[in-house]
């Protein structure tokens, strides 16, 4: 059996073939038949289900298609990817029932990589060596 395909590379997808972020990828969405369900996964409250079928039609049968190329997958395998984690996803993204506007997400992206590379370089000051990615050598 295949691996889960990476909702990650599957949102990038998504964002990079409806032409713009987040809010635009959204928009499509709640503009498509499965409207009602994006509304509450942004919205306060209960996230409705999608199945994968739903998600195909809501994206295109073409654009779902190039999507899973692009990301490596089957287009059913990330048509039931998405089903199964943008519930949760846009409802983690959404925390107080609004889209956040996209200069707090740069932010949030920016402040999160700054940490990223605090911590890298506090090891490295620490040290004298760099963090180790992996266990030493047998």
């Amino acid at each position: 059996m295949a691996d889960t395909p990476d909702l990650g590379k599957l949102w990038k997808q998504l964002t990079d073939n409806v032409g713009g972020g987040m809010s635009e990828a959204l928009d499509k969405l709640k503009k498509s038949s499965i409207g009602e369900q994006v509304q509450s996964w942004i919205g306060k409250g209960e996230n409705k289900p999608v199945n994968a079928d739903q998600v195909t039609q809501a994206i295109g049968q073409d654009q779902m298609e190039q999507i899973a190329q692009q990301a490596g997958t089957t287009p059913e395998q990330a048509a039931q990817a998405m089903a199964d984690k943008l519930p949760g996803m846009v409802d983690k993204m959404t925390p107080d029932g609004q889209l956040p506007n996209p200069q707090s997400i740069k932010d949030n992206v920016a402040g999160a990589q700054n940490t990223t590379n605090a911590a890298t370089a506090m090891g490295t000051a620490a040290t004298g060596q760099a963090p180790r990615t992996s266990p030493p050598a047998m």
